[in-house]
């Protein structure tokens, strides 16, 4: 691409360079002294053997690899301004600037399809115009003099006029993007030099993963006419943060002359640099019972780190959300904990800022909470009256832990809820007789229940609004019963302000079958966003009711929450070098906590009571410190000349 930026590109790129945009140390090092094929051959094995990643992943690193400073998905194909999650194409439609979709500039035929690596090669697998991709189709590249078709940037379609080239349709990009095509294929071509077997012989411009003659001329001349733009150099560190590997003819556009042109007789001379010194990490630990903090001895590039696809746990625990600030990363848990259990976190392709990767890795961490999920609050509708009385706004009717603010269901059109019509004839909103199912009370109120009713009332919402303050691992329950003709499907999305909404996936709560009440659930636990806040929406859409008096009626709606319970380490804490307990207050499980302590590992410790008993000798290499056979009070931990506050209850 052309080096035509604006200034607001400009400067996003400086901070970028500053940041994150060079060759890493050491890489090239085995093509000191080489030339011609031998070049070729030395490149294939540095960059071969790339972390491939699978199909559906390629959707999430474009917001990492091929966006514009605007924020918007970089399309090669057309000027549109595509949104990286929403518009992602599932109807191409029949124009322009519908959606965006996976292109294989490389196309899937000539190397055979299926899913191995070129497949999800992301260095040729570009986001473009989902409508120009399939006039595109398996076409190849080339010059267009009489077009039969043009596109809104100026790229065409029409019968392929470069020398020595077939007399076919082909595609011919506009001038910005031919050189990072052009390197694409060279790329192609030194990549998978040795793993073309099932490639296309030929292909339209290929001899398996190598290029026709017209090809390379073609694309030697698109090398030339359109250099490396620092476009090019940052979606080339971004796929390197992501498969490993590198586009050499990014990084040295010089050396396409070096195998393909004339510059070929003479060999690469680099100066061999040792490679950057890899991060590892520096210290761990649980802060709260949601919370597990991680440093490292390197800064790292914070999208690496805050990318959940490089973490994985106990199947019934889950990372919620990831967030990377001054060089600590704080990981959000939630799920199925065990009281007194230990769990294992992997970690993978972390990258630092000397370009360096952290090896895998796994964090170890004790979990010595109690895991009881509490109720915060519910709808029972015990004396809930029927059409034509029935309120639009019912606050929660039973709140089993105090409330910051208010918890209030509306069908009146507030917080974009609907307005629901109660009346004598045509009602959308009336009492039945309620259920004892799911009621989180010590003794259970049957009552009444709330119905939605109507046809006319398919696509119409209710909103839900409550807090979470203090709590995480959330989760709604319900009672629900639906007629023969009733509502057959709920939809349900969160906001934080009652006007922004985003839908929750898999999120069905409406039974299957018609009949009797059916305890339903909504798992909440790994929207890290709802955790602990003042006030959270929850917006519930019916469909499917298809007669006038076809309902679903709901009762005993219910919020839990676990506790959230911290401890003494915080962000600050964590840059000191001081000694800390955690968790603290405890139940007698405990660890010894130095974040930057290098020799702490294997250190002794001695346990005190209130009188000065001595109760406990150990080492820190163990994972947990127990006391719990000793009773409820105040302990002494004393180590490397600090005494340390412990606190059993």
């Amino acid at each position: 691409m052309k080096k035509h930026i604006f200034s607001i590109f400009c400067f996003f790129f400086t901070v970028f360079t500053q940041i994150y945009a060079q060759i890493p140390s050491g890489y090239y090092n085995s093509v000191n002294g080489k030339k011609g094929k031998e070049l070729q051959i030395a490149l294939n094995q540095i960059i071969k053997s790339h972390r491939s990643v699978t199909y559906s992943e390629v959707w999430i690193y474009y917001q990492y690899t091929d966006v514009k400073p605007n924020g918007k998905i970089w399309d090669i194909y057309s000027n549109h301004d595509f949104e990286y999650r929403t518009d992602q194409c599932v109807n191409i439609g029949s124009s322009e600037g519908i959606c965006y979709t996976r292109e294989h500039s490389f196309c899937q035929s000539w190397f055979g399809g299926g899913q191995a690596a070129p497949y999800t090669d992301i260095f040729h697998l570009y986001p473009v115009d989902g409508w120009i991709n399939t006039k595109r189709n398996n076409n190849p590249y080339g010059k267009v003099e009489t077009p039969s078709q043009i596109f809104s940037n100026g790229s065409k379609m029409g019968i392929n006029t470069y020398p020595s080239a077939p007399n076919v349709t082909c595609y011919e990009p506009v001038n910005d993007y031919k050189g990072d095509l052009a390197r694409s294929f060279f790329y192609m071509a030194t990549r998978y030099m040795f793993e073309d077997e099932n490639f296309q012989n030929p292909s339209p411009m290929t001899n398996k993963s190598q290029l026709q003659s017209w090809a390379l001329n073609m694309l030697l001349e698109w090398h030339q006419l359109d250099p490396v733009s620092q476009k090019e150099q940052e979606r080339n560190n971004a796929i390197y943060a992501v498969q490993k590997n590198r586009n050499p003819f990014i990084d040295h556009p010089e050396w396409v002359g070096k195998i393909w042109g004339n510059d070929s007789i003479n060999p690469v001379v680099i100066t061999i640099e040792n490679p950057p010194e890899k991060p590892a990490i520096k210290w761990s630990a649980l802060t709260d019972n949601r919370t597990l903090k991680i440093t490292f001895t390197q800064p790292m590039v914070a999208w690496t780190t805050e990318n959940p696809l490089n973490y994985s746990i106990n199947q019934t625990v889950a990372v919620t959300s990831l967030h990377y600030l001054n060089d600590t990363l704080t990981v959000h848990l939630g799920g199925l904990f065990s009281q007194n259990t230990t769990y294992i976190l992997s970690i993978k392709h972390l990258l630092s800022k000397n370009m360096a990767f952290l090896d895998d890795a796994t964090v170890a961490f004790f979990y010595p909470y109690q895991v009881e999920q509490k109720p915060l609050l519910a709808w029972t509708f015990d004396n809930l009256q029927g059409k034509p009385n029935t309120p639009k706004i019912i606050a929660a009717d039973y709140h089993l832990l105090d409330t910051i603010s208010e918890a209030v269901l509306y069908c009146d059109g507030t917080y974009q809820s609907s307005d629901w019509l109660c009346a004598n004839s045509g009602t959308e909103l009336d009492a039945f007789s309620g259920t004892v199912a799911g009621d989180p009370r010590s003794t259970p109120v049957a009552g009444n229940a709330i119905a939605f009713a109507n046809t006319t009332a398919n696509g119409k919402s209710i909103v839900l609004k409550f807090p979470t303050k203090g709590f995480f691992n959330l989760v709604l329950s319900m009672a629900v019963r639906r007629t023969a003709t009733g509502f057959n499907s709920h939809q349900w999305e969160w906001s934080l302000d009652g006007v922004n909404y985003t839908l929750i996936d898999d999120a069905n709560t409406c039974p299957t079958v018609a009949g009797n009440f059916v305890l339903t659930t909504l798992n909440l636990s790994t929207i890290n966003e709802l955790e602990d806040c003042e006030a959270v929406f929850l917006r519930l859409t019916f469909s499917g009711c298809t007669g006038a008096t076809g309902n679903n009626r709901l009762d005993n709606i219910t919020v839990r929450g676990v506790p959230i319970q911290e401890n003494s380490i915080d962000n600050k804490n964590i840059k000191s070098n001081r000694f800390f307990i955690a968790p603290n207050p405890n139940q007698g499980q405990f660890q010894i906590i130095n974040p930057n302590a290098a020799d702490f590992f294997n250190t002794d410790y001695i346990i005190f009571n209130s009188f000065g008993q001595i109760i406990k000798i150990g080492k820190t290499d163990a994972l947990c410190i127990d006391i719990s056979e000793q009773p409820n009070g105040i302990y002494y931990c004393k180590i490397l000349g600090e005494c340390l506050k412990v606190v059993k209850w």
